[in-house]
């Protein structure tokens, strides 16, 4: 197999110049939380745009100025090791594949691996890849609208949820906050931020995040409603084999590494796992 086999040619394609909340509806739409970026008219690639850059800049009109342009792109006749190389450059989910300077598909890191795993064999344990400090958790009932501002002040993609007593439930990534989110035209910012008892300190809040002319609407319901259904979990001991395996099973980017009595140890990435391949490269 080669990069060309999994190349992924029909993708969701976003057009600058564009609004913000025509950026965010086609996330929720798709249940993504990144957009490649074309020049209008063209398939000519310029960067990609992520929800957590568009709510973090609210005052920036121009998603031109939001997306993230530098951006390694590959060819189709490229080799497995470059493409490891670049996923391994910054933390992309996927990589645009250019031809003739038009963006013609994409690679998701989470297809990559696989084809990886099929040409390098590694039975190494996936416990000394498990990333320990890369999550942060919440308590079930802590409202999105709060788990959302954590993602967004601490930089993470993702947050474990746990119980009363400490034990994990599950993962909420941004994808689960844009599904939550709602694009509301027509109030002001502070009819949007304004609590229920009126107290700061009011975890009741009905926030929002003022994107232009409209606002993204982030209910107080808590994050237990939004967790993943089924969401699996894996062991520590799991070879990283093993572990890809499972990770092309659930069609995930992520999954948490848990003990024997469900309690959390880690976040295991899809670029935790491609660390293991480094010295191939």
């Amino acid at each position: 197999m080669t990069l060309e086999s999994i190349i992924k040619r029909d993708f969701i394609k976003f057009y600058i110049p564009s609004e913000r909340a025509l950026a965010i509806e086609t996330m929720k739409k798709n249940d993504i939380s990144e957009l490649i970026a074309l020049k209008e008219g063209t398939d000519t690639f310029l960067g990609i745009i992520k929800i957590n850059d568009i709510l973090s800049k609210p005052e920036e009109e121009q998603l031109a100025l939001i997306m993230k342009r530098e951006v390694p792109v590959i060819n189709k006749k490229d080799s497995i090791e470059k493409a490891i190389s670049f996923f391994l450059s910054g933390d992309y989910s996927y990589l645009p594949v250019v031809e003739d300077s038009n963006v013609i598909g994409i690679i998701a890191l989470n297809e990559m691996l696989p084809l990886i795993n099929k040409k390098y064999k590694i039975k190494k344990s996936i416990s000394e890849f498990v990333d320990h400090n890369y999550f942060m958790s919440v308590w079930k009932n802590t409202p999105i609208y709060v788990a959302s501002k954590i993602m967004l002040n601490f930089k993470v993609s993702f947050l474990a949820v746990l119980d009363d007593e400490g034990n994990f439930l599950g993962l909420l990534d941004t994808t689960d906050m844009i599904q939550a989110g709602e694009i509301i035209s027509g109030i002001t910012e502070s009819d949007a931020t304004k609590g229920e008892s009126g107290d700061d300190w009011d975890w009741n809040w009905k926030s929002s995040v003022l994107i232009g002319t409209s606002n993204f609407y982030i209910p107080n319901k808590p994050v237990s409603n939004y967790i993943k259904k089924g969401y699996s979990t894996i062991n520590q001991n799991l070879s990283i084999s093993q572990t890809i395996d499972a990770f092309q099973k659930d069609g995930t980017r992520y999954t948490a590494v848990v003990r024997g009595n469900n309690s959390l140890i880690g976040i295991l990435r899809d670029i935790d796992i491609l660390k293991a391949f480094k010295d191939i490269i």
